[in-house]
This record gives structure tokens, C-alpha cells and sequence, in this order.
């Protein structure tokens, strides 16, 4: 065993300062790529839709302020948020519901535990699971200013807009998806059309006259979820299906992707690609992947 007052003083001192110096490399290491991804167009609107298999879970971001578009079957978003977020940056401006099935909602239970959340959008369901109770008892406990979620609500995120296209007061489905919160998000001329996992028979009652960059399918790509006057009413540029490699469910069904096809529509599938990236200057969109 070797002594630190045994060794030299000028040799002390440059042990010392090696060891403080590789503790300040390794955490400026875990933060320079945050950094450089804040400081590099910082007035770009950036928007993830998270690999997390069979389910949905989307951040969207712009410099400091976060919005979480619900958040998968399982606590993967808390790693990409780990990733993705700087590490002193423990609030979430907005988090959004669209409705209370597992695969959306699962996720956000670990986020509302370790985040601050500001605010919360999601539309009062009847829905008895013990994941839905846990989700209204942690925003209940968070005291997080809640916005009940009908159309025509229109909310501002710093210069994020968000529309409520559906679905309407007092709303009600047997089919929970049909309930789904469907939003509108703007950033300067750039849109985003986010619609759960609305199905045909309600995309129906849908009046619609936009067109829109970018578009989550509905349903992650299944043949329930595919509308093809919907998907020609607001014309995207590109459509991106979140959905579990290899999933029971066989999404996205191949009616979907035909469709896709037919009507000129490139797509992106997490399955495939893994999480997905895109960003906007608010004229413009590009798009990066995992895979």
C-alpha cells in the first residue's frame, strides 16, 4: 500500500489535479453532445418519435421548453429523456394524454415521478385500470395545471401552437381509441398532425381543411386506423407509424402502407428506423433515424 503522504509533493499535486481533470472530462463528455445539439440550430423546432415498441411516445422540443406526447407501454422514454434532455433540465412544460391505453400511457407514470410537469392535456376518459388511476392520482399529487382535452382548445408553448381538432365535449366511444386526443401543432408554417389512435369509423366525423407537413398515422399503421379521405384532406409530406418490430398485431398493416404508396406519401417506421428525428425551421422540415 502506497501512502499519499509518502509521495513527493509536486508528484501529489499532479495526481490530484489528473484525477479532478478526468472527472471534468467525463462529465463534460456525458453533456457536449446536449450542448452542441442546443447551441446548433437553436430556433429549430425538433420533434422525436421515440423507438419504444408497440406504442407511441413523441417529445417535442424547442431550446429549453419540452412537450411530451404520451409515452409508451414501458419506462423506455426515461432513457431517451435521459439522452435527449440536459441533465439540470427536470421540467416538462407539457404533457399530453391521448388516451389512457397502456401503450400510451404506461411510460408517462415514470415522467410525472421524476419530472416536473408544469401542465397536462388529456380528455377525462371512463376507463378503469390501475394504470389510469395511477396516471390521475400522480397529476392530482404534481398539482399540474390540467387541461381538459375537447375541440376548438387552443394552447401556446412558448412559440409552440397546439389545436384540439378532437374529440368533442362530453365525447363518448366503446372503442377507447376513438376517444383519442387528435392535435394540431404549429411552429411558425410548419404542422404536425398527431391523431392517437383514432379509428375509421370516428376519422369519419372529422372535418378537416389543412394541409400539413407531417403526420403520425393513426393506430400505429393498423388497417382500423387508416382513412384515406382524412390522409388526402390534409395531404402530408410525410407520414411516420410507430409501431413494435415484429409485433402480434402485424403493424402496420399492409392496406396501410399500400395507401401510403398510392397516394404518394413517403413514410418512416420506428420498427425499421428506430427513433426518428425531425427538425424544423419553420418554413422548412428534415429528418434523421436510429437505423
Amino acid at each position: 500500500m502506497v501512502y499519499l503522504s509518502k509521495i513527493p509533493l509536486k508528484t501529489r499535486y499532479r495526481l490530484i489535479l489528473g484525477f479532478f481533470s478526468c472527472i471534468f472530462l467525463l462529465i463534460w463528455w456525458s453533456i457536449f453532445p446536449q450542448i452542441v445539439r442546443g447551441l446548433s440550430g437553436e430556433n429549430d423546432l425538433t420533434i422525436r418519435f421515440y423507438d419504444v415498441g408497440q406504442g407511441d411516445a413523441v417529445l417535442i422540443q424547442y431550446q429549453s421548453t419540452q412537450i411530451i406526447v404520451d409515452g409508451g407501454p414501458d419506462e423506455r422514454i426515461l432513457t431517451y429523456l435521459g439522452r435527449d434532455l440536459l441533465p439540470w433540465d427536470r421540467e416538462i412544460e407539457l404533457l399530453v394524454l391521448t388516451h389512457p391505453q397502456a401503450d400510451h400511457l404506461t411510460g408517462l407514470l415514470g415522467v410525472l415521478e421524476r419530472y416536473e410537469v408544469k401542465n397536462v392535456l388529456y380528455y377525462p376518459s371512463l376507463y378503469d385500470t390501475k394504470g389510469y388511476q395511477r396516471f390521475l392520482d400522480l397529476i392530482a399529487k404534481e398539482g399540474s395545471q390540467i387541461f381538459p382535452a375537447q375541440a376548438g382548445e387552443q394552447l401556446s408553448v412558448a412559440p409552440i401552437q397546439l389545436q384540439v381538432i378532437w374529440p368533442t365535449a362530453n365525447y363518448r366511444d366503446l372503442n377507447i381509441n376513438n376517444e383519442s386526443v387528435i392535435l394540431l401543432v404549429r411552429y411558425a408554417n410548419f404542422t404536425l398532425f398527431l391523431p392517437g389512435d383514432i379509428e375509421e369509423d370516428a376519422q369519419e366525423k372529422l372535418s378537416v381543411s389543412y394541409d400539413v407537413d407531417l403526420v403520425k398515422m393513426a393506430h400505429h399503421g393498423a388497417q382500423s386506423g387508416l382513412y384515406p379521405p382524412l390522409l388526402q384532406a390534409i395531404a402530408p409530406n410525410l407520414a411516420i407509424i410507430s409501431a413494435g418490430r415484429d409485433n402480434r398485431y402485424g403493424h402496420p398493416h399492409s392496406q396501410t402502407l399500400a395507401a401510403l404508396r398510392q397516394l404518394g406519401i413517403p413514410y418512416l417506421r420506428t420498427d425499421l428506423n428506430g427513433t426518428i428525428t425531425i427538425r424544423s425551421d419553420g418554413e422548412d422540415f428534415w429528418y434523421d433515424t436510429d437505423r
